[in-house]
């Protein structure tokens, strides 16, 4: 998939890291080793702790430089599943699916869509982060919270090393264990990752392989929300918040998930002599040859050891737990070329052009009809498709900066499929510094997932039709480093909407209730929606105020609902103690107005509109929490005091599932070198 954001330049990081000598260290930037031998008059050991850190596109293998995860400035918030500004709804632990209520960020969905809500753990490639490291480097995190009944923990740990300047090699291992406050919510998530890169003049490459189990219990929400907007109705049968009534028990959403990622490419070019007769010449590409192949192997199984009563609409086959599972698996090559921009005055851009072919195949089960019986068995369906794409870049310069990438699926299963997509920004002088201006805009006819035309398990199945999506958005950027300003408004045109709708029956035993049954919908009528974002900081001595504000509007509420504010607002103090100790004391806020919240369906994993014969409307309450953030030189901390607000209302970050009640979070990140 192409991206909106520019790419930086490979060479000129590869130039950066080639010059990454010791002598450009500052000296507050080195850890001593010497011992006693300083008392003696040696010389100090200096162990440089420099750390570059990129993502590569899943396409061309572009490099985009990345801060490496060292900075404490919201560190308290890092494992919160609503996200570091509140933007997300979620069911409410840790690692628990999610999605943005803030509809510009959410990401078009992925082929297995099972991975689509959980990303708050699972990582796609062009998030997963390289190195290059002048001394072993190794970060190792552990967050907690609650008790061994309630709360999580969260343990990371990443190791990265170079073999040699143009070498490295690293891995990751990330284990999150949330119990949860509420009920049958616990999540179990371990993710193992190993990566290599080698950063050559003429041949470089990015390996990256991840493997992930993921196991979420499933409780299908609270049964009444009275125990949370009028907890003193239930003194009597609740002491806490996992004494509450949930509608599901022993269910259990379960994935595993194999992805590699290879990318490589050969530089055809010449040697530059250097300014003078000390500098040694320098490599300038002139044309690249690329190639990058992705395998992904993902399995969903959904289990159930209990049958709640008059709670699925519908009961497709007997209890078989191998049965309702599905597993999906892919293979993409894509073969380019790229004339670099740059290697003359006269090449003011560059130009990458590649093909591409991609294979699918689903297995689930399937009824096939036999003497009259249905007999359930699992099939595979298999798909190709052939594609082609290009991108016009230009990256070098200071003031304008540009790129233009388009994919088009011209045979298989999904030709005709299509993402045109740009991004372009100015930097220009303003108050005696530079502000900018950025513009992004796509045009995207892009067909569902197959998992959203056919899908076959115990308590869901279906086999629709579904047309293209086609989707248009353009967007303004405005930021000033200078004003601590950043100005965003978006317009975005959808035909052919696709979401998930709950439309289960009426309850045979409670009257009013609903029981559940989620099915596939598309909007054929256009839908627009507006979004306008205004990130504004203000500073006064020690004082900080942070804004994030964010308005919405949509032209077809039913379908696709959104608050029309969310706000997010952290009051702090920032100044260091004894000059070492860099501390953050404060208060934040999440807050969004009202709105009919998507629900979440258990047997999916997604989260999908209510039933609109039984709407549940959240939001309008605050969530407040108190912290101390402190950063001492490796060393990372804050305890917070989260949801200190607790009390009396609709805390719920979904409908039928509420905010984590009050409680005290730890956390603590802790960097290593040599």
């Amino acid at each position: 998939m192409v991206v909106l954001s520019a790419p930086l330049k490979a060479q000129r990081i590869i130039r950066e890291l080639e010059a990454n000598t010791d002598n450009l260290m500052a000296p507050n930037d080195t850890v001593g080793l010497g011992g006693e031998s300083e008392k003696k008059g040696k010389d100090k050991k200096i162990v440089p702790n420099e750390v570059k850190s990129w993502v590569v596109d899943e396409v061309y293998g572009n490099m985009t430089e990345v801060p490496v995860d060292t900075l404490h400035h919201q560190y308290q918030n890092s494992q919160l599943p609503e996200g570091v500004n509140g933007h997300y709804n979620t069911l409410g632990n840790l690692g628990s699916p999610r999605m943005s209520r803030i509809y510009m960020e959410r990401p078009d969905a992925l082929e297995f869509i099972f991975l689509t809500p959980l990303d708050q753990f699972f990582r796609t490639v062009d998030r997963c982060a390289f190195y290059n490291t002048k001394s072993p480097f190794m970060n190792v995190a552990y967050n907690f919270c609650g008790s061994k009944e309630t709360g999580y923990d969260h343990i990371r740990a990443l190791y990265t090393n170079n073999a040699n300047k143009r070498m490295n090699f690293g891995g990751l291992f990330d284990y999150m264990y949330g119990q949860g406050y509420y009920d049958s919510q616990s999540t179990a998530l371990m993710n193992a990752s190993a990566w290599a890169s080698y950063l050559g003049n003429k041949y470089n490459f990015h390996l990256y392989y991840q493997h992930n189990f993921m196991k979420m219990a499933e409780n299908g929400g609270i049964t009444d929300e009275t125990y949370i907007t009028a907890p003193e109705t239930h003194r009597s049968t609740t002491n806490a918040s996992n004494d509450i009534p949930v509608y599901l028990s022993n269910t259990w959403n379960r994935q595993e998930n194999d992805i590699l990622f290879y990318n490589h490419h050969y530089n055809i070019g010449f040697y530059r002599a250097g300014k003078d007769s000390t500098e040694a010449p320098v490599f300038v590409p002139v044309t690249k040859i690329f190639h990058t192949l992705k395998l992904d192997k993902h399995m969903k199984n959904y289990r159930q050891y209990s049958k709640p009563t008059d709670y699925y609409s519908h009961t497709y086959f007997p209890a078989d737990t191998t049965q309702d599972r599905t597993k999906f698996f892919a293979i993409k090559n894509i073969v380019g070329l790229s004339l670099c921009e740059g290697f003359n005055k006269w090449a003011a851009f560059g130009i990458n052009a590649y093909v591409g072919h991609e294979f699918r195949n689903y297995n689930m089960v399937d009824s096939l009809l036999e003497e009259g019986e249905y007999i359930f068995q699992r099939q595979d369906h298999k798909e190709h498709d052939l594609f082609l794409g290009g991108q016009l870049i230009r990256e070098q310069g200071e003031k304008l900066h540009f790129n233009l990438n388009a994919n088009f699926v011209f045979a298989g299963a999904k030709v005709g499929s299509l993402d045109i997509n740009g991004h372009a920004e100015f930097n220009f002088p303003f108050l005696k510094d530079s502000a900018q201006v950025a513009l992004n805009a796509f045009i995207k006819n892009i067909d569902p997932s197959y998992y959203f035309k056919h899908y076959h398990s115990r308590y869901t199945w279906w086999d629709i039709e579904a047309s293209k999506e086609w989707k248009t958005r353009i967007e303004a950027v405005v930021s000033s480093k200078k004003t601590k300003t950043t100005l965003k408004g978006a317009i975005e045109n959808i035909k052919n909407y696709c979401y998930f709708q709950n439309n289960g029956l009426p309850s045979t035993t409670t009257q009013g209730a609903y029981t559940f049954d989620v099915t596939p919908m598309q909007e054929s009528n256009m839908i627009q929606v507006f979004s306008v974002n205004l990130l504004q900081n203000f500073r006064l001595g020690i004082l900080h105020l942070d804004n994030d504000i964010t308005f919405q509007a949509t032209t077809h509420k039913s379908v696709l609902p959104l608050p029309t504010l969310s706000l997010y607002h952290n009051l702090y103090l920032d100044f260091r103690i004894a000059k070492v100790l860099h501390t953050e004391i404060g208060v934040d806020m999440k807050f969004f107005t009202k709105y009919d919240a998507p629900g979440y369906a258990p047997t999916i994993g997604q989260f999908c509109n209510q039933n609109p014969n039984n709407i549940v409307e959240i939001g309008g309450f605050p969530i407040l929490s108190a912290y101390a953030n402190f950063d001492l030189k490796k060393v990372r901390f804050y305890i917070q005091y989260y949801h200190f607000n607790a009390g009396t209302n609709r805390y719920f970050w979904a409908p039928g599932y509420p905010a984590s009640p009050t409680g005290l979070h730890f956390g603590l990140s802790w960097n290593f070198y040599d």
